[in-house]
């Protein structure tokens, strides 16, 4: 039974993974990504509050899309923000909120494409230019994703209802919404994390080189954020130890958790691909 358990996938999976871990220094380059996030959080977030404040939407609205997946702590963190920032519209702040988002971003997405041409163990060699397009693209996908999340969780209320009231069904929607609500930043998020697996490293790969990942990031993410929120809600003690760092200091774990599941999704793809190749080797042979 041990014996058949050791020569199984999963446990060739868990082994590679386990030498990974610690070869390509998982821990050190979430780290990294974490810090440039850090950056781009705020100034996202302050474009968000005055690109709302153009329009004739509540700013509770995208408070209430927000701590549907962060802990209450970063909620608060970002109440606090929208506050202070609500009353100051300007078309200079959103520019600048925008230009420092996708700096920040952008260096944020350079650090996951070092850290996945290391699971590939592979150098990068793509021209400046070349770089600086992937680069800028896959922020402005990112952002995109995000925004069409917040949007979506938003608008798609009011778009179901117009359109189940449209064809008579009104009595089927809240079933229909309470699973949707949770299907479409999981979709997007799935799209964002394939893109990303495929276009961000300096290989060649096809969409099933990268789906075990895309999943495991999907799923990842989504549990560890939920897990994370439930026990910064009931059990955290952050701000007794930290004090008034209390919120930032769960924003940056929840950053930095986040970031360990979308790398470990890169080596997952990376070990499989290695698998892959093997099968090839051995049936040619």
């Amino acid at each position: 039974m041990l014996k058949k358990l050791k020569y199984s996938t999963l446990y060739q999976y868990i082994k590679q993974l386990i030498f990974r871990y610690k070869d390509d220094d998982i821990t050190g380059m979430s780290a990294q990504i974490t810090y440039y996030l850090i950056f781009a959080f705020f100034p996202f977030l302050i474009f968000l509050i005055n690109l709302l404040s153009f329009t004739n939407l509540s700013s509770d609205l995208l408070i209430t899309s927000f701590n549907k997946f962060i802990p209450d702590k970063i909620g608060d963190l970002v109440e606090n923000i929208i506050v202070q920032t609500l009353n100051n519209k300007s078309n200079t702040l959103l520019s600048l909120g925008m230009a420092g988002s996708l700096w920040a971003t952008s260096k944020a997405i350079f650090a996951i494409m070092k850290g996945l041409n290391r699971a590939y163990d592979i150098e990068e060699n793509r021209k400046f230019m070349k770089l600086g397009f992937v680069c800028f693209i896959s922020t402005l996908g990112v952002i995109i994703m995000i925004m069409s999340t917040l949007v979506m969780m938003v608008f798609g209320k009011i778009i179901g209802i117009y359109v189940f009231d449209l064809v008579g069904a009104m009595k089927l929607f809240d079933i229909v919404w309470s699973i949707l609500r949770y299907c479409i930043p999981s979709i997007l998020m799935f799209i964002t994390f394939s893109l990303i697996y495929k276009y961000v490293p300096n290989k060649e790969l096809k969409f099933r080189n990268i789906r075990v990942g895309a999943i495991f990031a999907t799923i990842g993410c989504i549990t560890t954020s939920l897990l994370f929120s439930l026990y910064v809600n009931n059990f955290g003690s952050y701000e007794k130890v930290y004090g008034s760092l209390g919120g930032m200091i769960v924003l940056i774990s929840w950053l930095y958790i986040s970031t360990l599941v979308i790398l470990i999704g890169g080596e997952l793809n990376a070990i499989s691909n290695y698998f892959q190749i093997k099968r090839e080797i051995m049936n040619q042979t």
